[in-house]
């Protein structure tokens, strides 16, 4: 995704925070994400596609330390909010995980989740992206990525198998629990990064 995508892609998320259209931020975090919390002692996470910090919150309520990234300032700005208004230190970034920074993120994370993060990107920059945070994981971290698997906004199996792969093993894929009309086939893969 060269700059140009970056800014139009930032452009229209932080028009959408700005007007409160923002659905996926909604409700509390899905029930997938709580249970699989349950799996882990709490170590860092980062919350990649933060939003407006509901899901980097909760992690954080949960005993992790937590970062949240996202290109929107307005989404950083009403995620800082939360935290703040919800009693939890939560650092949260506006950053770029397609043109990372020499300085900025401390990498080393236990815990990477991607709540829709990943299916907003064109396909091209769907490898670079899988790159990007895999130097941001420990080896043996997990990657846990929520997407559409139907329609543009997506990330089908056969990429993961691509564009994922070379970094992070597949341990699971499992339809999501959420499905509305029409189907856009949500589901979560589960991935190890791999030494």
């Amino acid at each position: 995704m060269t700059a140009k995508s970056s800014k139009l892609v930032s452009a229209t998320y932080n028009t959408a925070y700005k007007l409160g259209l923002a659905p996926w931020d909604n409700g509390p975090p899905m029930d997938e994400l709580i249970e699989i919390l349950k799996e882990f002692t709490p170590g860092r996470a980062i919350d990649l596609g933060c939003g407006t910090g509901r899901d980097a919150v909760y992690m954080a309520q949960q005993g992790w330390r937590v970062t949240g990234v996202d290109l929107s300032p307005e989404a950083i700005k009403k995620a800082r909010k939360r935290a703040e208004a919800s009693g939890v230190e939560v650092d949260f970034v506006r950053y770029d995980l397609l043109n990372l920074p020499e300085e900025g993120i401390e990498d080393g994370f236990d815990f990477l989740l991607d709540f829709g993060c990943s299916h907003s990107l064109r396909d091209e920059a769907k490898g670079p992206y899988a790159a990007a945070v895999a130097k941001l994981a420990k080896p043996g971290a997990t990657l846990y990525l929520y997407a559409f698997t139907k329609g543009p906004l997506s990330v089908r199996r056969e990429e993961i198998d691509t564009c994922f792969s070379p970094y992070w093993e597949l341990i699971s894929a499992v339809p999501g629990s959420v499905r509305r009309t029409p189907d856009a086939g949500p589901t979560w893969y589960r991935m190890v990064r791999r030494s």
